[in-house]
């Protein structure tokens, strides 16, 4: 999975996302060749905000809601600066917090797929439904 992994954010992450030093978010490595599809779904009481920048600090994606199994935001774009860095909040009372993550990767009929699932720790057990974004797209022909 070298192409995802979870980062801390420090202050030059801070400076153009907004998110809060020591908190984390997923970087994603994705092809500048071909599109990228983005689709986020809600599964929570607390409202959601997902944000997506590209590696020069420019937000392509923001979403928020709350809900069942709905979406919160959909889209395919060929990115130019990767990788994305893609941040994950609730709000809890007056104040976003960071959801906890689960990421994964695979590869299947020649397609790339990273699934992000966070937590948003407002019920228990722990679901990691509360958000979930998707990303896919063909992988190089062999």
């Amino acid at each position: 999975m070298s192409e995802v992994k979870i980062v801390e954010v420090d202050e030059q992450l801070h400076a153009f996302t907004n998110m809060r030093p020591g908190t984390r978010m997923v970087a994603v490595q994705v092809p500048t060749d071909r599109a990228v599809t983005l689709h986020a779904t809600v599964n929570a009481r607390m409202l959601q905000r997902v944000q997506i920048w590209d590696a020069e600090g420019r937000m392509h994606f923001e979403w928020e809601g709350r809900g069942e199994q709905r979406t919160l935001g959909a889209g395919s774009r060929t990115f130019s600066n990767p990788p994305l860095l893609i941040g994950c909040q609730s709000l809890r009372v007056e104040h976003w917090i960071v959801n906890d993550i689960n990421v994964c990767a695979d590869s299947n009929d020649g397609q790339r797929r990273v699934l992000i699932r966070y937590e948003d720790g407002g019920d228990v057990p722990v679901d990691w439904d509360d958000t979930i974004v998707e990303l896919t797209w063909a992988e190089p022909a062999a």
